[in-house]
């Protein structure tokens, strides 16, 4: 059985309908890609999945004023630019109408609110680290 999305089946991802959305960003040296996936009000299942992909580094040598340097020059993960072709396929961009961009607005305002309660919490237990520092 071949899956449609092999890089994803490898990465341990197989509810593909219950995708919603993915975001990357860079952390140190690394790239971390998590994966949304809708559920319903109580479920137990996870909201997300992340993975995190190390940057491979390579010494390059590079010409600089007249001075021959190795530069350090880190690269993106294969495994990570084929699950992200495969994550941009499975969620190909709908036509953007109203109702499409009122969604985003309300899924942006969602992880507005998300972001704000994650940092209230991690504040508030910075807080007691320090003062049970004192």
């Amino acid at each position: 059985m071949t899956s449609a999305y092999p890089t994803l089946s490898q990465m341990g991802i197989t509810s593909f309908d219950s995708i919603s959305r993915y975001s990357l960003r860079r952390e140190a040296r690394a790239d971390v890609l998590k994966v949304y996936y809708h559920r319903a009000a109580g479920s137990l299942l996870s909201r997300s999945k992340k993975f995190t992909f190390a940057r491979a580094k390579a010494n390059v040598p590079v010409e600089f004023q007249k001075t021959e340097e190795w530069h350090k020059l880190e690269d993106t993960s294969p495994v990570l630019r084929q699950a992200l072709v495969e994550l941009h396929q499975l969620l190909k961009p709908v036509a953007a109408d109203d109702a499409g961009t009122q969604d985003t607005k309300q899924q942006l305002l969602a992880d507005l609110e998300h972001m704000e309660r994650v940092m209230k919490a991690k504040l508030a237990e910075l807080r007691q680290q320090i003062e049970a520092l004192k």
